[in-house]
């Protein structure tokens, strides 16, 4: 399909469309027109869009195409049918609908959209309408001179070759067939058989069309070309050569020209089968464009993680890290009702996103993806979920599907954005030099002070200060998918968030929300458990109240607060609350803990143990030369038995140093010397156990010693190293 500039568009004058450049181009970006770049002088950045109009469009540009072409002949398609004799009768035409000629509009004859809506090409219909042009110049001076029919094709083709009227020269001259090359004159024969073909509704020349079979090779081809390393055609080409003589002896080896021309003949998205994965499928394949302007605010809500790319202050280790912002977004207005800010994504930072939007509007509808922030129990379980809790509908995109949830994806943009402003930006378009620099700044502080000291680096709380000033501005600026409105300048602009939200609510009304004193009740979340002799057990934590004694055995729905594990609310199953019960202490613990301690101390254990493991498989990776067997070895002279060698040396050390065998264990001596503090055997847990006593004040003297000591140790390096390269 041929596609338009702006400006091409712009000068054939359509009808119901913008007459302004910026007008057109808004109103294709509106409707979504497929389009392509190709590099042109001039353009913005050098490159100018080509667009690819819906069909009613095309209708109105062949129709204009065609009378320009028609111009210095006289013939226009609208007069057409005045000198038209009919070819068909009306009851010869089919009763079908389907096969129907389409109904005239926009101002064409019913013969042009006949013309148009037919599957001819544009120069097959130009050539029709010219000889439709010339037979009615012949029968005209017929009427007027009386001559027969030969003897006025004759003249006026005399005319046309010594260029006496130019406009009849080049009326001759589109009529002609091309396939034979030739763009003279048509001879009297011809004219006279285009009589015989108008009588015939055969007037429309013939065009050669491409050759579309497949040949028998092409799919052996496919198996090496198809591949998602994504080779080129040249070496599929060499692959295919060595497979084909062994598959396919009686075919003939292709060129790589008969390649080429085999991969056009098949279709852009059908040819990157195998080369790309589902979700690169996915980017060149047609998508419907979802309309939301209708829906009632808070009707939809959609929500999506996204991993900031700065680093920020962790606030529990005090190091660099790239926290997880979790935002949800109403689809009718687009506007950010509530978002978060974590370590990760997860259930925790998705329940904080969406308590914090509910308290301007409940969504009806939850709409995000599979991921294990939004799909787990204390979201979607029918008995103690959020949703259930809130009236919710929840629903699930399909996998790769990031096109139905372009609302919540879109808004990533602004904490790229965002992003970009801080210093330790990390994105892939940052400078390396740059960001190297910056890394190296902020390890060496953490390295040889203990901590950030002059790093221009943001800290947790003043992050989540400059988010919240982000989603504001974000909500307050003006939105290209929103409606247009005119400013009190007189400037015309696209809504706001914030704006369209205004509008909708004064419309539709507000839409309800949750009240402060429900707050707790809705936001906790809940889980099931078995009460026993008045105890219910959550977390590795046991509570007490009298007032479960007489609830024994039965299962009650229980409400936590992630942050304070002192108490748990009871609940029966039409959500009434029964009681608050305390903790009252175990053998597991002396103080409870709370639910994101222990998530904290999970991930910690995790992170440890990855790289523990991490380490192991270094040291394991470590070249270390190979002996080969010897029985004796000479040193000066000296022969030594190697396979008493190490009894050698044990007689040697109680010679040279009979004092140790008298000398306690390290251990024992350890332990008498400090009161029983030791060092950890195992090595993970020493290098826990530096940061964690490392400003501890009134430490046994051993372990001010060891302090002192371990940040020299390979160990300790070795550790050290591993957590640095995993955070950069």
């Amino acid at each position: 399909m041929k596609k338009y500039s702006i400006a091409e568009l712009l000068d054939m004058d359509l009808a119901g469309l913008p007459k302004t450049k910026m007008g057109l181009s808004q109103k294709a970006d509106r409707e979504k027109w497929p389009f392509e770049e190709v590099k042109a002088k001039g353009g913005r950045g050098g490159v100018k869009k080509l667009y690819a109009p819906p069909p009613e469009i095309l209708k109105k540009i062949q129709a204009v195409r065609l009378n320009r072409a028609l111009a210095d002949t006289g013939v226009e398609i609208a007069a057409a049918p005045a000198a038209m004799p009919l070819p068909v009768t009306v009851s010869d035409l089919p009763a079908s609908p389907a096969a129907a000629v389409p109904a005239v509009s926009d101002g064409l004859s019913a013969a042009a959209a006949s013309w148009l809506s037919s599957t001819a090409t544009e120069a097959q219909r130009n050539c029709e309408a010219a000889r439709m042009a010339v037979l009615r110049e012949v029968e005209k001076l017929m009427a007027d001179t009386g001559m027969g029919k030969e003897a006025v094709i004759t003249s006026l083709l005399v005319q046309a070759k010594t260029e006496e009227q130019p406009r009849l020269a080049n009326m001759f001259r589109l009529a002609c067939d091309k396939r034979g090359g030739s763009s003279g004159l048509p001879s009297v024969r011809t004219v006279k058989r285009w009589f015989t073909q108008r009588e015939r509704n055969t007037l429309l020349p013939q065009i050669s069309s491409p050759d579309m079979k497949m040949p028998p090779w092409l799919p052996l081809f496919m198996q090496y070309y198809g591949r998602p390393s994504k080779p080129s055609a040249q070496d599929a080409y060499r692959l295919f050569l060595l497979e084909l003589a062994r598959k396919m002896p009686d075919v003939s080896p292709p060129s790589i020209h008969q390649v080429y021309r085999a991969l056009d003949k098949i279709g852009k998205v059908t040819r990157e089968i195998g080369r790309m994965g589902d979700r690169e499928i996915k980017n060149i394949k047609p998508h419907k464009a979802r309309k939301f302007w209708h829906l009632k605010p808070a009707a939809v809500y959609t929500a999506d993680g996204h991993t900031f790319d700065a680093e920020v202050l962790n606030p529990l280790s005090g190091r660099p890290f790239r926290p997880e912002i979790t935002t949800v977004v109403d689809v009718g207005t687009r506007r950010c009702m509530g978002w978060s800010v974590g370590l990760a994504e997860s259930a925790l930072t998705v329940l904080e996103a969406l308590s914090h939007a509910s308290r301007t509007a409940i969504g009806a509808v939850w709409y995000v993806d599979n991921g294990s922030g939004f799909k787990n129990a204390m979201m979607t379980d029918e008995a103690t979920g959020l949703m259930g809790r809130l009236g919710m509908t929840i629903h699930h995109a399909r996998a790769y599907n990031s096109q139905a949830k372009g609302a919540s994806e879109r808004s990533h943009n602004i904490f790229t954005r965002a992003a970009k402003r801080l210093p330790t930006y990390v994105g892939k378009d940052m400078d390396a030099e740059a960001r190297k620099a910056m890394f190296h700044w902020t390890r060496g502080e953490i390295r040889l002070q203990g901590g950030i000291i002059n790093a221009p680096i943001p800290t947790w709380d003043g992050f989540k200060q400059y988010i919240e000033a982000v989603i504001a501005e974000y909500n307050d600026m003006p939105h290209r998918a929103l409606p247009q409105i005119y400013d009190a300048d007189g400037k015309k602009r696209h809504m706001t968030p914030n704006e369209f939200w205004a509008v909708k609510t004064a419309h539709f009304g507000q839409p309800p929300k949750v009240a402060p004193e429900d707050e707790g009740m809705l936001f906790r979340p809940q889980v099931m458990r078995t009460v026993s002799r008045g105890k219910i057990s959550i977390l590795n934590n046991t509570y007490f109240a009298a007032e479960l004694a007489e609830f024994h055995g039965e299962r009650l729905r229980v409400g936590y607060d992630v942050q304070d594990a002192r108490w748990v609310w009871i609940y029966d199953d039409e959500g009434r609350l029964i009681c608050k019960a305390e903790w009252e202490g175990n053998a597991t613990a002396y103080m409870p803990q709370s639910y994101i301690e222990q998530a904290q101390d999970r991930r910690n254990e995790a992170a440890l143990k990855r790289n523990n493991d991490r380490r192991a498989n270094i040291l394991a990776e470590q070249r270390t030369p190979a002996l080969e067997h010897q029985e004796s070895v000479s040193i000066g002279g000296m022969v030594l038995d190697l396979d008493n060698l190490p009894k050698f040396g044990e007689l040697l050390e109680a010679e040279i140093l009979p004092e140790k065998a008298e000398t306690p264990p390290v251990s024992q001596a350890a332990e008498a010397e400090t009161g029983g503090w030791e060092v950890p055997k195992d090595g993970a847990q020493r290098y826990a156990l530096y940061w964690q006593i490392k400003d501890e004040p009134d430490l046994p003297e051993a372990a001010q010693r060891w302090l002192r000591r371990y940040p020299n140790s390979a160990e300790f390096r070795g550790f050290n190293g591993v957590f640095e390269e995993k955070v950069g």
